[in-house]
């Protein structure tokens, strides 16, 4: 009974470890041609508007990894841009799962 107990929290405890580490977005190979850019960059480029994307940043109380995240809203905002017609992004803020960027047309 209590060996039985003890695996299952042992259990519990690496599914909860293992959660952070998954990435869950998924994006159309058309959209990984998005590009992220500096601010700079994009001066000869025709805006297109702002995207807003969010993911989970905790999972279970536990903060997910900083890099996944990034990674999960870049992606996210590829794809909402590339359904904008645009091809360029610039990253304007990253907080608590929260991402905010503008899309771009680009030559």
């Amino acid at each position: 009974m209590i060996r039985n107990t003890v695996f299952k929290v042992a259990a519990l405890a690496a599914f909860t470890l293992a959660l952070p580490a998954c990435t869950w977005v998924k994006i159309p190979d058309d959209a990984r041609a998005v590009e992220l850019v500096e601010a700079s960059a994009v001066g000869n480029c025709q805006r297109l508007g702002k995207v807003s994307t969010s993911v989970a940043w905790k999972v279970a109380g536990i903060e997910r990894s900083e890099n996944k995240v990034r990674v999960e809203l870049d992606n996210l905002a590829r794809d909402r841009a590339f359904g904008m017609g645009g091809n360029t992004i610039v990253r304007e803020s990253i907080s608590e799962g929260t991402g905010e960027y503008s899309a771009y047309k680009c030559p």
